[in-house]
């Protein structure tokens, strides 16, 4: 990592309107985000993961959605970049996708309803999203700060999105998709903090404290109701009481009434895999880009390996499989 110091440095004095603040340690994705924002002088200020490749034009459409109402959090198309060529595979317009979640609180792409489309009056007109992907956005500095940044009791990496989607929406503003911004994206194949998943756990209990009401059962269910040590919410929960924030409940009805609530379930957990009698291992789903896919594999402690069963007497995986159906041979 010789080149992010002294020659990192070197570079940035020779770039105008280029500012490079260190932390003093390691804190992570979201901590660092903190600081940007704190430090940032401008109205409005814009978020990129560093594995991204923006198109020409990509950012005056961002900041036209925010100049025609700052309480918009203005997100580009994000397209795939291929992560061993490169190539650049943008979304086609009449097949775009938005951001959603599921009840792991985790962060999915979900097709445009029909409600949407009925409503739009042109393919290049921003489209509403329930939820935005973690790194790509430009938000109104004054309204960023109102919603009080990020959680700063986060834990680096995970679930920020979604808190920043869920305050957004029901604390007075809206997420926005602007289809004439363009912004290439490499999707990981891998988690890039070793030794740190604790922290999307905590950082998801966190906002399911904090943000989800009653509904937050739904999340602790996928979790096996173990919470962990998530810290001290009672700062975030005044903030949320002083913004005078809608409920969770009005968001589901009016943002995301895709959203399906598993109360059908007569059976849910962890540990309750599905068995091959002859070789004992379980069924076990494997997401890639092409879709998820269902094989056998040794039974362990996960959530690709957590069944539900309905009242209907179908059984299907909690986080990618709903509304699927599983052929096995």
């Amino acid at each position: 990592m010789s080149h992010l110091k002294g020659q990192l440095e070197d570079y940035i004095r020779r770039t105008p309107k280029v500012t490079l603040i260190r932390s003093r340690h390691r804190i992570g994705l979201i901590k660092a985000r903190i600081i940007g924002a704190e430090n940032a002088v401008s109205p409005v200020v814009v978020f990129l993961d560093s594995h991204c490749e923006c198109t020409e034009g990509w950012l005056e459409p961002l900041l036209e959605r925010i100049s025609q109402d700052p309480t918009v959090v203005a997100s580009p198309i994000v397209d795939h970049i291929e992560g061993n060529t490169f190539e650049y595979l943008p979304q086609s317009l009449d097949n775009l996708l938005i951001g959603g979640f599921n009840w792991e609180l985790k962060f999915i792409w979900i097709p445009i309803s029909k409600n949407i489309w009925k409503n739009r009056t042109h393919l290049s007109a921003p489209v509403k999203t329930p939820t935005i992907s973690g790194g790509l956005y430009a938000i109104n500095m004054e309204f960023f700060a109102r919603l009080g940044y990020y959680d700063d009791d986060f834990d680096i990496w995970g679930a920020e999105n979604l808190e920043l989607s869920f305050k957004a929406w029901m604390c007075g503003g809206s997420l926005e998709i602007v289809p004439c911004s363009r912004v290439g994206h490499v999707f990981r194949k891998k988690f890039p903090y070793r030794n740190k998943r604790g922290s999307f756990k905590k950082n998801s209990v966190r906002v399911a404290k904090v943000w989800l009401d009653d509904y937050a059962k739904y999340f602790y269910q996928r979790i096996g109701y173990v919470k962990g040590y998530f810290g001290d919410v009672t700062k975030r929960k005044e903030l949320r009481e002083e913004l005078k924030c809608k409920s969770f409940e009005w968001y589901l009805h009016n943002v995301y009434p895709e959203m399906k609530l598993p109360d059908e379930n007569v059976a849910y957990g962890q540990n309750k895999h599905i068995k091959h009698s002859q070789t004992q291992k379980c069924l076990t789903v494997l997401s890639s880009s092409s879709g998820p896919r269902v094989v056998l594999e040794h039974c362990i402690d996960s959530v690709s390996q957590q069944w539900v069963m309905d009242n209907f007497n179908v059984t299907r995986l909690i986080p990618e499989l709903q509304n699927q159906t599983i052929v096995l041979r």
